[in-house]
């Protein structure tokens, strides 16, 4: 328990780190000072495929660590030094973590089968995630792996000490996976399996159609046939048949996850199932369902959103007690 808090503490500072001002890092450094926030921060950095991140902001907090004790111990002498001691000493901290790491690696005993048998437990997790309409959540797996939900969506995760597994039940997830070799991560969307390593992908789970978005690493896609994916990639599944390849036009992250929803050149059907999780009351089409449209609409007002969406189409959006409905405008 007291593991995961960490590491959920980790994932909120990795994501803020870029953000920082003076005060956040200053705070950031006192966080750090402890080892098991420096070992949280370090696998949330592995997870994301950044583990320089974890290095250079460790590093800092060890500095500013060692010029708070040299502004303190010159308070205390009231004596001024010479601005070459903060140099040395910076120095010192890097060797001094270096010697440390090194002391630890050759110190380490061997482990016993009672504490491997102690780790297993955090080789295995079995837990649901669900989002409710127009919430979009996160969470930070035991493997260092991030979970990202976007709006009425659900998953269940089973990782063993032999697999890390995901069943996308429903809805649309953005994946970081921690690189572990030995434990291949596995995400089940119908009869459709993803197998990963360490990237970062997204599914998009909809009635008929699955989408898989490549952002970072290696994607092996196993459907009618086996398909791999690389970074800037993604793929249309029909009825768990392969139906396209494409390339992402931004391979940053998917839209959904800054509050965006891009249509482009989709029938109006699928671009209001997306727009459904996040409206309260379902949407019921009375115009021609397949009929494309393109567009970048806000979720963070999903109703004046889909009302946008009626006008530029030429429809119009009655709201009902129970439900929206969208009828052509010259009925």
């Amino acid at each position: 328990m007291e593991q995961q808090k960490h590491l959920d503490q980790a994932a909120d500072w990795f994501d803020r780190f870029d953000e920082l001002d003076e005060k956040g890092k200053i705070a950031l450094s006192a966080w750090l000072s402890e080892e098991q926030h420096q070992i949280a921060f370090q696998r949330i950095a592995q997870a994301f495929g950044q583990p320089e991140v974890a290095m250079a902001a460790i590093n800092v907090a060890a500095n500013r660590c060692d010029d708070t004790s040299l502004k303190n111990d010159n308070a205390a002498n009231k004596k001024p030094r010479p601005t070459y001691v903060s140099y040395w000493a910076m120095a010192a901290s890097f060797v001094t973590v270096a010697v440390l790491v090194a002391y630890l690696r050759l110190s380490q005993p061997t482990p016993s089968p009672e504490i491997v048998d102690n780790a297993v437990p955090l080789l295995t997790q079995n837990m649901q995630l669900a989002s409710s309409k127009a919430q979009r959540i996160s969470q930070v797996l035991n493997d260092g792996s991030a979970v990202h939900l976007n709006g009425d969506s659900q998953l269940s995760v089973n990782h063993n000490a032999t697999f890390r597994e995901v069943n996308l039940r429903k809805g649309q997830a953005y994946f970081d996976v921690a690189h572990e070799p030995s434990r291949p991560f596995i995400v089940n969307v119908d009869k459709v399996k993803v197998h990963v390593v360490g990237t970062a992908f997204d599914i998009d789970k909809l009635s008929d159609k699955t989408v898989i978005r490549v952002y970072d690493g290696i994607v092996k896609i196993i459907a009618d046939k086996t398909h791999t994916l690389i970074k800037g990639e993604g793929i249309v599944l029909e009825n768990n048949l392969w139906s396209q390849t494409f390339r992402l036009t931004d391979d940053q992250l998917p839209a959904w996850r800054s509050g965006w929803l891009d249509i482009y050149n989709e029938p109006l059907y699928l671009a209001v199932e997306r727009f459904s999780r996040y409206l309260q009351k379902p949407v019921e089409i009375n115009v021609d369902k397949d009929a494309l449209l393109t567009g970048r609409f806000s979720l963070s007002e999903p109703e004046a959103a889909l009302q946008l969406l009626a006008s530029a189409q030429g429809l119009t959006l009655e709201e009902h007690q129970d439900r929206f409905v969208l009828t052509d405008t010259a009925r």
